[in-house]
């Protein structure tokens, strides 16, 4: 825990008007996890430890029914649930229909490749693959 709080990783208080804040704020603490080779169980104790305010009390009443569903929740578990209460439905179809229809018309590479990015996160999971990533990029 000491190595991680060294990196200084960003907390999470309360969804704010940067619809994209949560999978911005899932990434940065991905990356200190990637650097300090933390195993699954560590990666969930750091990433609650920084829920703060509103986000941690919304946590802890969704904590309970992940543990009952899953003994031994992973990342990825973790990731889903924040997710969803994060990202109402009525916004995941919104976002997932972005996905669909975006084109790098007049962008640049790295502006497309960025809202590509933000995006990708709401696609179905058919689409998930490295196949169909790169086929739709």
């Amino acid at each position: 825990m000491e190595r991680f709080k060294k990196l200084q990783p960003p907390t999470f208080s309360k969804l704010n008007f940067e619809a994209m804040q949560s999978e911005r704020w899932i990434s940065t603490l991905e990356k200190a996890f990637d650097v300090l080779e933390c195993m699954d169980a560590q990666k969930l104790i750091c990433a609650r430890y920084q829920l703060q305010n509103e986000a941690e009390a919304r946590w802890k009443a969704t904590e309970r029914n992940l543990e009952a569903a899953h003994p031994n929740p992973t990342r990825e578990q973790f990731k889903e649930v924040f997710f969803k209460n994060y990202f109402p439905e009525s916004f995941r179809n919104k976002k997932e229909a972005e996905f669909s229809a975006l084109v790098q018309g007049s962008k640049i590479v790295l502006d497309y490749q960025q809202q590509f990015e933000d995006l990708f996160h709401f696609t179905p999971e058919h689409m998930k693959g490295e196949a169909s990533k790169i086929k739709k990029f």
